[in-house]
């Protein structure tokens, strides 16, 4: 029979200089900003979508720049995480756990 392959730690090992509670401790905020950034994404995004009332043309393309941006925002903070060998929060329910909005 053959042996099965050890298991490796799911955190790849990296060396950037700081250590690896430091990463982890970094990666959590930035978790937390991430996890802040989409659900102020998603409320931008509603707004977009709801508004209405004389100033309807000029909201809802402000509203579509900013999540625009919100979104472009998004992919560099998860990026950054799994740059630190973390993986990034990506569920309503994690978001949910760490956001302070």
């Amino acid at each position: 029979m053959a042996k099965s392959p050890k298991k490796t730690s799911s955190v790849p090992r990296i060396n950037i200089g700081i250590s690896d509670k430091d990463r982890a401790a970094v990666a959590g905020e930035l978790s937390k900003l991430l996890a802040d950034s989409y659900t102020l994404y998603l409320m931008t995004h509603n707004f977009h979508w709801n508004v209405t009332g004389p100033m309807f043309n000029t909201l809802h393309l402000m509203f579509m720049t900013q999540y625009t941006e919100e979104w472009n925002a998004l992919d560099s903070i998860a990026e950054r995480i799994r740059a630190l060998g973390h993986y990034a929060p990506g569920t309503y329910r994690q978001f949910s756990k760490l956001s302070s909005i």
